[in-house]
């Protein structure tokens, strides 16, 4: 009995053979690439606090949807023009090549960080800025997005798990690094030579996740790389055909009139915008508390790299512990709702003891089961839909989406500079907890879609087409 006990448990983590080689590919990159993001997403936030100013962080939010929008329009035409993994070595590359170049700029002496007069004149923390929001929008979007095409319902709610993991192990190791060398070298060695390493570290890491996933591609054989069955014959099909000059231009925008067309689709869209309203309420007030009180962009950076340190360290054992298992046993409808109830909970306690520290727990608590459980568990939302909605839909939800919530987010946040602490506290949190509500109810009706979707052994975003 006790050894039957303790194999069911083992089988919670269990690999088939004929997919260790996929799942270990898949893990390694998302690790390469979350090692890339725990790492340059201090730098982020620090470099352009110390630039520029943290009090122009929500400007910059709503600034950066102007320069997403045409890198959206690119990124469709892509989904038109490559195939899945080609996605990924363009995005690994180009970031990888932009972090090289801004290793040049902030070593610069003028133009970098050695030159600490904070303005909102400094062009280099701008773009910098711009450049770290097209990293963080597609570096989920182009890894998920391949990852949804080659796996199927089953595999996702066995492996992604183990995707997660990976990633929060890249991120552990990275985020841990930069906060002991920034701590140790404090004093010794300048920010202007420590930070712009940093960089450069994160681009030799996105190169490593481009070799990764070239050597997935030689090594695993295709008729594993099909995923959803039913979408990937009609994706066989749609290959041989030729499109028009006018479906051409179409499909540039495509994935933002699928969005606003299929409910399902639409579903996805504002769950994720609750979310990252959510997150931006609590990230600016952290961020303002943080910047008042760690003056230079070297400590500031210390100290974003502990924050993601921590809230990777939690994600590992929520991914590892949680994740896997709550799929394999409780299924994705059922899962869905587990992020939403947690996540009221948790503004709940803030409306009750709303302090600096609160407030810190709490954004580390959300990131981590978020990135850890939620991601994973919202991805399996879009196994059974087409090409169309896995690449061109998800590009404007979680790249156009996410930064349209986060302009919504920074906008709520100047609207209340000009009210008392206590208003402006109280407002935040009550606005935060409606959204709360409203997502228990959005997750039900796509929980229900999804599963009718499977039985049924259909594909969201096809039977639009074929009515019209």
């Amino acid at each position: 009995m006790q050894s039957q006990f303790i194999e069911n448990i083992k089988s919670l983590w269990y690999i088939k053979k004929e997919f260790r080689l996929k799942v270990f590919f898949l893990s390694f990159t998302f690790l390469l690439m979350m090692a890339c993001l725990a790492i340059w997403r201090p730098l982020k936030v620090s470099i352009f606090a110390k630039l520029v100013g943290s009090e122009f962080v929500p400007d910059a939010k709503l600034y950066s949807l102007f320069f997403l929008v045409p890198l959206i329009i690119f990124y469709s035409k892509l989904v038109d023009w490559l195939r899945r993994h080609q996605l990924l070595y363009c995005f690994a590359l180009f970031h990888g090549v932009g972090g090289i170049v801004f290793y040049y700029l902030l070593a610069h002496p003028v133009y970098g960080i050695a030159n600490t007069d904070t303005s909102p004149t400094r062009l280099t923390g701008w773009f910098f800025y711009f450049f770290m929001e097209s990293f963080n929008a597609f570096l989920s979007t182009v890894f998920w997005s391949f990852a949804d095409s080659v796996n199927n319902p089953k595999d996702a709610k066995n492996y992604y798990g183990f995707f997660v993991s990976g990633s929060k192990m890249g991120s552990i190791i990275s985020a841990g690094t930069l906060y002991l060398t920034i701590t140790y070298f404090n004093g010794g060695v300048k920010d202007s030579v420590l930070l712009p390493n940093s960089l450069l570290i994160g681009s030799f890491l996105l190169f490593g996740a481009a070799l990764s996933i070239y050597l997935l591609i030689k090594m695993v054989p295709g008729y594993y790389m099909h995923g959803y069955e039913a979408a990937y014959q009609i994706e066989k099909k749609k290959q041989r055909e030729k499109k028009s000059l006018l479906e051409t231009f179409k499909g540039s925008i495509e994935g933002l009139l699928i969005i606003i067309k299929n409910p399902y689709v639409l579903g996805i869209f504002a769950i994720i915008i609750f979310y990252e309203i959510i997150i931006v309420i609590y990230d600016y007030r952290v961020l303002r508390f943080a910047d008042s009180v760690y003056k230079t962009a070297g400590s500031l950076t210390a100290y974003y790299a502990l924050y993601y340190l921590l809230m990777n360290f939690v994600g590992l054992i929520i991914s590892f512990f949680g994740t896997t298992p709550i799929l394999r046993v409780l299924g994705i409808r059922i899962s869905l709702f587990i992020f939403p109830i947690i996540c009221t909970v948790v503004i709940f306690t803030t409306i009750l003891f709303p302090s600096s520290i609160v407030f810190l727990g709490a954004l580390i608590l959300l990131r981590a089961i978020n990135y850890a459980f939620n991601h994973p568990t919202r991805e399996v939302l879009y196994i059974p839909t087409n090409k169309d909605i896995k690449f061109k839909a998800k590009a404007w939800t979680d790249a156009f989406g996410s930064r349209i919530a986060k302009g919504m987010g920074s906008a709520f946040n100047i609207s209340l500079k000009g009210a008392s602490p206590f208003f402006a506290l109280m407002t935040s949190l009550s606005f935060s907890l409606g959204l709360s509500f409203a997502w228990i109810v959005v997750v039900y009706f796509l929980g229900k879609t999804l599963q009718q979707t499977i039985d049924t052994k259909s594909v969201i975003g096809e039977e639009q087409k074929t009515e019209s």
